[in-house]
């Protein structure tokens, strides 16, 4: 994970991040892999002192299974 600045975007900081890859057959351990990630964004925005996160659907240009559970949770 690693954090720049933004240039050019309404936002002051970008924060980067490993997509888990997603896989239908380990669901249970795909969403846990993808809550640590989503933790670990908002670690680090707090500890930059960051007030607010904007987070985009995480791995779901590359995995389609994924915007199937995303729906779910909604």
């Amino acid at each position: 994970m690693a954090i720049s600045a933004a240039p050019n975007l309404s936002a002051s900081h970008l924060i980067h991040v490993h997509s888990p890859q997603w896989n239908a057959a380990t669901q249970e351990q795909c969403i846990g892999e993808l809550d640590k990630a989503t933790l670990n964004i908002l670690t680090l925005a707090d500890q930059q002192g960051l007030t607010s996160v904007a987070l985009p659907s995480v791995s779901s240009g590359q995995y389609v299974e994924i915007l199937n559970y995303l729906r779910k949770i909604q």
